[in-house]
């Protein structure tokens, strides 16, 4: 009640202060749009817009000294502008019946039904603290929408993701997804990163009978000037078409594709290319490549914004945990669409093709060292501790098992079921090997030329030779084995130290198990642990029991497994996420952090909900 009657009363007082002011129209001033224009109703986040008004002395003589006593936010009057002779000063004189031309800066909304009187226009005489003018017309300006495209180039492919943003500043942003294209759509082909494309080993796969992309030159030994017809054209055409479609179905829009920015933004795959990773490329390598996909985008009329390698700890991983708490649990107040109720932020485990990011709310200060980080959003703020390991990824994971033993390697058989074979487990592309030296025992990858020690940049394991040997038995503990020597040897190298840029203490499977058990909440595995489960038959988002899911990896293991690659890769990506979580090194494993369930990527539409992607433009278009 007490709220109401101060509603009430702001109210009261700004219909009496309208009603002094219509009436000192006829005594005061005259304040009207500027004739030959009209007021703005939209402004672009990071612009201005201008609104002209002309305010006349209505009295019978002659004001020195006439000011603004308000202006409502996000304006600013403008006193040099050589276009009007006539401007009004920060103060004015007037005589009788004459007029100046008032110009406002707009910068950001007005809301022109506001109940607060501070927050409109008025003017009043000099020497005169009530002796004020409003208007009759008041600004109405709202946040005008940002039409936003970004590519996530993944380690395993490409797709581009259209946004409509309302922005909002300290608020809560509206973005909806106009729409994601990827190689499931016809023209698209399916390449396997665009990080091969840099080493002269870019491939792509069509539909038996689909034509070539126009100019692209073949299916596999692209190089890097083959990135731009292979890959971006094609999904550009779809964000073109997408374009059209808007403006068809919004009379007025006139959306061009200046309007539209487009960013790239790559992940774990170009990551390992630069040689402080263990690729071959130089930092200057790297930029020379991102700018001529920039310059491509830029010539085809695109407004550019960031083409780059995103950071996994203070990026990647942050805009996931943002996104998926935002979809899943409301945490920022603003998405009713699963969870009606604002509900406290989880943990997340993201398992991509070649890393995993891992993130979760702390009580912990920020810090880059220690791999805390701020996210604020529309009044909710979270310490959010972010880490990515390198290596780690469901791909990079299983082609390391493939490689166990180099040159004596069976490409993984334990892993596999009994219908497995070369042709149906065959990887897309091959491994770079870690150097033994920055590992502890088991030396798992003898370099016969160089025994104990692998080249540098790190030896590249091709596909044909993580192919299987002999008869595939699924055996879990032989397997498990396995994994449990590589995931903690891969948590311990260089590349995955603590810290934002990974320049800190080098972690461990037993450091990192301490560093979950300061999390305020349980965790949950999304994309590679989703699918996995899913696949098993056992993915309940909570109340998740190691037991039953070793039990159904099991029973699909040693089963008849269906002889295509997705069906075959479950045996070994499902054997890494119970060594990892629940293994003798697990990370649930004698810990008191939780591992709650999994999560479903898509709504039950179909449509993929839990991207990055969003998560950046969330974070982005709130502050």
């Amino acid at each position: 009640m007490h709220k109401k009657f101060k509603g009430f009363l702001s109210w009261v007082v700004f219909a009496l202060l309208s009603i002094s002011s219509i009436m000192g129209h006829t005594a005061v001033f005259s304040i009207v749009p500027k004739a030959g224009s009209s007021l703005p109703t939209q402004v672009t986040l990071g612009s201005s817009v201008t609104a002209l008004y002309t305010v006349t002395n209505t009295t019978g003589r002659a004001h020195v000294g006439n000011y603004l006593k308000y202006l409502p936010p996000n304006t600013n009057q403008v006193t040099v502008d050589g276009m009007y002779s006539d401007l009004c000063g920060a103060t004015f004189s007037l005589a009788s019946k004459a007029s100046c031309t008032l110009e406002l800066r707009v910068t950001g909304p007005v809301n022109g039904t506001d109940p607060n009187p501070q927050h409109h226009l008025f003017a009043c005489l000099g020497g005169c603290t009530t002796c004020c003018a409003g208007t009759n017309f008041s600004l109405n300006v709202k946040d005008s929408p940002i039409y936003t495209a970004v590519f996530d180039a993944g380690s395993s492919g490409t797709r581009l993701s259209f946004f409509k943003v309302v922005p909002s500043k300290g608020g809560y942003p509206i973005i909806d997804k106009i729409g994601t294209y990827d190689d499931n759509l016809p023209g698209v082909p399916d390449d396997d990163g665009i990080n091969n494309f840099l080493n002269d080993d870019g491939s792509i796969k069509l539909p038996l009978g689909e034509p070539l992309p126009a100019n692209c030159p073949g299916t596999s030994g692209l190089g890097q000037l083959d990135v731009e017809p292979c890959v971006l054209q094609p999904l550009l055409i779809e964000l073109n078409r997408a374009i059209v479609a808007q403006n068809s179905s919004n009379p007025g829009l006139n959306l061009t594709r200046s309007q539209v920015k487009v960013e790239l933004f790559a992940t774990a795959g170009m990551r390992t290319e630069d040689r402080l990773n263990g690729g071959n490329k130089s930092t200057a390598d790297i930029l020379e490549y991102y700018a001529q996909m920039k310059d491509y985008v830029a010539q085809l009329g695109y407004d550019v914004g960031e083409f780059k390698t995103i950071n996994g700890n203070r990026e990647e991983g942050v805009w996931t945990w943002v996104n998926l708490n935002d979809y899943y649990y409301n945490s920022f107040g603003g998405n009713p669409t699963v969870s009606p109720s604002v509900r406290y932020p989880v943990g997340d485990f993201e398992v991509g093709g070649s890393s995993m990011q891992i993130a979760f709310p702390t009580n912990a200060s920020p810090s880059d060292a220690d791999n805390v980080y701020l996210v604020a959003i529309n009044g909710y703020t979270f310490n959010v501790y972010s880490k990515t390991f390198l290596g780690l990824g469901g791909d990079d994971a299983r082609k390391y098992v493939k490689a166990y033993g180099y040159s004596s390697n069976n490409g993984g058989i334990d892993c596999y079921a009994s219908t497995a074979t070369p042709s149906n487990t065959k990887e897309k592309s091959g491994i770079q090997l870690y150097p033994s030296d920055q590992v502890h025992l088991p030396e798992i990858y003898p370099f016969p030329a160089n025994t104990g020690y692998l080249d540098t940049p790190w030896t590249l394991v091709s596909v044909n030779e993580l192919l299987l040997v002999g008869w595939p038995t699924y055996n879990d503990i032989t397997c498990s084995n396995m994994y449990n020597t590589i995931v903690n040897q891969v948590t311990s190298l260089n590349r995955n130290s603590y810290g934002t840029n990974n320049e800190g203490a080098n972690a461990t499977m037993s450091s990192f198990r301490d560093k979950l058990q300061s999390s305020n909440s349980p965790f949950v595995g999304i994309d590679n642990f989703f699918y996995t489960s899913d696949d098993l038959e056992y993915s309940p988002s909570t109340g998740f029991n190691p037991a039953v899911f070793q039990q159904n990896l099991q029973n699909y293991c040693t089963g008849s497994v269906a002889t295509n690659f997705n069906a075959q890769s479950v045996c070994p990506n499902g054997n890494f996420m119970n060594t990892y979580l629940f293994g003798p090194s697990g990370l649930f494993t004698g810990s008191s952090a939780t591992f709650a369930g999994v999560l479903n990527p898509a709504n039950p539409a179909g449509d993929t909900v839990l991207t990055w992607a969003r998560g950046y433009l969330l974070l982005k278009y709130a502050n």
